[in-house]
């Protein structure tokens, strides 16, 4: 963990610019770190929205499909939101059953 000394100068620093650069880039690091942190917290407490959601693919019938769509990605692709395990989607049939997944995942039981 950095610590954020506004006032802190190395010694002989007039002697050794790049050292005083690289103390006021570490104090820069340190503040980004410590924002970003700050920014998490405020996002995990005030986000109501699950991260989980269902998918629903094909009409209604035996062809109905049920897939997972993670809503924190940012993915180009439709293939990039799904949740999949190894190199598969994870496909469900039964709609009970993909509820019940689906809160398993948004709880963490399921990675």
């Amino acid at each position: 963990m950095l610590i954020i000394k506004p006032n802190s100068m190395p010694p002989l620093w007039w002697l050794f610019p790049w050292s005083y650069a690289r103390q006021l880039h570490r104090n820069a690091q340190a503040l980004k770190a410590l924002c970003d942190r700050q920014d998490d917290l405020l996002k995990s407490k005030t986000g109501t929205r699950q991260r989980w959601s269902i998918w629903i693919s094909g009409l209604p019938g035996p062809d109905r499909k049920y897939l997972f769509k993670d809503n924190d990605v940012n993915g180009n692709t439709v293939g990039d939101y799904l949740h999949c395990v190894g190199s598969s989607w994870t496909i469900m049939k039964d709609p009970e059953d993909a509820i019940v997944f689906c809160d398993r995942l948004n709880k963490g039981a399921i990675k």
